[in-house]
Parts: structure tokens; C-alpha cells; sequence
């Protein structure tokens, strides 16, 4: 065939097929709004739940401040209720003490006293008292033993307060009259006085010999009797320690019976 025919007959062939409109981009983008639409809503809702989760996780930290800030609050409630109880603990306890020691030193005075009338049974009960009272304190304050007082006291005096000895010791322990300046005293023969001053001077003898035989004889006697004695190698003793001693293990016992 004549290639001219051909192409004649391509083209009214052409001609008389009727055109196919072109498929456009309308489906596909409509596909991908829809695909942003969804994106944004799914974008939203995650948003807002995980707003709502954080409103949520703020309100319980706030809630967990605030029931920590009430716990501290009672916590420190609680301490400073202990801290009461505590000091009431220590004043009813200190309070018990008191009582206890003036229960307890009311007892040894009222010992004192009785230990007083039964080595002098004519001693008059309102001095006694106060001897008693004296000795108790006194001895408390330089750490004697009242039973060694009154044995010293009573071998001196006999108890009265008003004794003057030939050598001019006076008082109850029997004080000598150089020992005034010595410690300041003012009249040996008030009880309170000769008290104080015979329990330091015992005191001071029994540190000078670290022996209470030795310390009671030169209570009696002086330390230079007392030294001479040694350095010549011969016993200061002259009985009066012994006496002494003797009445102090006889007070001694007296406690030793009263216990139950």
C-alpha cells in the first residue's frame, strides 16, 4: 500500500475514534488531605491526652508536696511533744531526787541525833538536833564520815559546846585557839563554828599522814608530838586514838544493825 493511503487511513481512523478524557490528579489528592486531616486530628488528640496526663501528673505532684509538707508539720509536732515530755521527765525526775536526797538526809540527821542520845543519853535533844544538822551538812561538803565526828566530838566535849580545855582548845571538837586565824573563825564555841573548823582540821591531818591512827593522834596531841615520835622510831600513840576509833566502830555498827 502507498504509504501516503496510510497515513491517510491512520488519521480518519483517528478522526473517528472518539477522544478518551485524561485521567487527572483529583483522587490522589484528595487521598492525601485525607491522610493530613487524620495526621492532625490524631496530632490533637495525642496533644490533648498528653496535656491532660501532664495537668494530671502536676496535680498529684502538688498533692504529694502538700501531704509531705502535712507529715513534716506533724512530725515536728510529734518532736516537739517529746521534747516536753522530756523536759517533764527531767524536772519530775530531778524533782524525785530532791526528795529523795532530803528524805535521805533527814534520816541520817534523825540517825545522828539518836547516835548522840545513846552516847549521851542527858544531852539536851534541841542541841542535839542541831549538832546533827550541822555534821550532816558539814561532813557532806569535805567528804567526812559523821560517825568519825561524833566519835572525836564526844571524846573531846562530851558534847558541850561551852568546853575549854587546860590547854585552851574549845568547843565541841575542841579547837585550838591558833586555828582561828588559821581559818578565819570567829567564836569556837557556837556549834556550827567548831564543827567546820574540827572536820577541816581532821581533814588536813589525815592528807598530812594518809593513816587515820596517825591523823586522829595528832588531832589530839599535834603534829609535832606526833612527828617527833616517829622520827625517834617510838609510838605517838597515847590512848586517844584508840578510845576514838573505839566509838567509831561502835557508831559503824549501828548502821550495820539498821540494815534490813
Amino acid at each position: 500500500m502507498d504509504p501516503a493511503h496510510t497515513l491517510s487511513a491512520v488519521s480518519t481512523l483517528e478522526a473517528a475514534v472518539p477522544a478518551v478524557p485524561a485521567v487527572t490528579g483529583a483522587p490522589r489528592s484528595l487521598s492525601h488531605a485525607r491522610l493530613l486531616a487524620a495526621s492532625l486530628g490524631l496530632n490533637t488528640v495525642l496533644g490533648v491526652g498528653m496535656a491532660a496526663a501532664a495537668l494530671t501528673f502536676h496535680q498529684q505532684l502538688e498533692q504529694l508536696s502538700l501531704r509531705a509538707q502535712q507529715d513534716a508539720a506533724a512530725n515536728e509536732r510529734h518532736l516537739q511533744s517529746l521534747a516536753a515530755l522530756a523536759d517533764q521527765s527531767t524536772e519530775l525526775q530531778a524533782g524525785l531526787v530532791d526528795v529523795r536526797t532530803a528524805v535521805s538526809s533527814h534520816a541520817r540527821e534523825e540517825s545522828l541525833f539518836l547516835k548522840m542520845l545513846i552516847l549521851k543519853p542527858s544531852l539536851d535533844q534541841t542541841l542535839a538536833r542541831r549538832i546533827a544538822r550541822s555534821v550532816q551538812s558539814e561532813c557532806l561538803l569535805f567528804g567526812q564520815d559523821p560517825n568519825l565526828v561524833l566519835a572525836i566530838m564526844v571524846t573531846e566535849s562530851d558534847f558541850n559546846p561551852n568546853a575549854v580545855s587546860n590547854q585552851g582548845a574549845t568547843g565541841l571538837m575542841q579547837v585550838m585557839p591558833h586555828w582561828k586565824k588559821v581559818l578565819g573563825l570567829q567564836e569556837l564555841t557556837e556549834p556550827e563554828v567548831s564543827i567546820r573548823a574540827g572536820i577541816q582540821i581532821l581533814g588536813f591531818y589525815q592528807q598530812m599522814y594518809r593513816d587515820l591512827d596517825l591523823a586522829v593522834t595528832a588531832y589530839n596531841r599535834g603534829p609535832g608530838p606526833v612527828d617527833g615520835a616517829l622520827v625517834r622510831g617510838a609510838s605517838p600513840a597515847n590512848g586517844y586514838a584508840a578510845k576514838v576509833l573505839g566509838t567509831y566502830e561502835k557508831l559503824k555498827s549501828f548502821d550495820v544493825a539498821a540494815r534490813p
